[in-house]
């Protein structure tokens, strides 16, 4: 199933802070509590394109997000990746991250579920929200030689893909080495808000 954009009606619409320094080691990061219990406060998002090995870039077509050749000129979408508080992990080198597009305000999302799938899901902000609820937004970023891995904090051995034939949707797969590609590479985005807004 290819990621779609949803909207929750009950979700906070509090605008998150971008800044664009070069990629480097996240934020320190918070944990807020409210009446729901311990919240998730994220740091302020790094911006990156994100490609993976086959030249290809991710972009947004028709509120998809699919791989398409990274020809020159080629502007792919503007990934806002914010960092988490460490937890326990089975790797102390993955990191917990969000990854949102649309100027910040869709974030990519996958529920626990017995067939994982990607989502792209409206919102302004998470930190408002219980651990417990991030947990779909919740990726682990762990190196893999010269690119990076994304998984699944709610469904652990899944992790997200690409086709190698282009203009396909991103998914999750748990094939890894298989015809699905799992490895990104993160390219800083050093571009002024401004230019996205409307």
């Amino acid at each position: 199933m290819s990621p779609t954009c949803h909207r929750d009606q009950d979700e906070p619409h509090t605008e998150t802070k971008a800044n664009c320094p070069l990629l480097s080691d996240p934020n320190p990061v918070a944990t807020i509590s409210n009446h729901a219990g311990p919240s998730i406060k994220p740091s302020s998002p790094y911006k990156h394109f994100i490609r993976d090995p086959n030249h290809q870039i991710l972009v947004l077509e028709g509120g998809t997000l699919v791989a398409v050749p990274d020809k020159c000129g080629r502007r792919g979408e503007v990934f806002y990746v914010s960092a988490l508080p460490m937890r326990t992990l089975r790797s102390a080198k993955a990191n917990r991250i969000t990854l949102a597009v649309c100027k910040g305000k869709r974030f990519l999302c996958c529920r626990k579920s017995k067939c994982p799938s990607l989502e792209l899901k409206k919102m302004r902000d998470l930190s408002n929200l219980s651990s417990k609820k991030v947990l779909p937004f919740t990726f682990l970023k762990e190196k893999a030689g010269s690119y990076y891995t994304l998984e699944s904090a709610a469904n652990r051995g899944y992790f997200i893909c690409t086709c190698s034939t282009p203009r396909q949707p991103v998914g999750m797969t748990k094939e890894l080495g298989k015809q699905k590609n799992t490895h990104f590479e993160f390219v800083s985005a050093n571009v002024d808000v401004s230019e996205f807004e409307d």
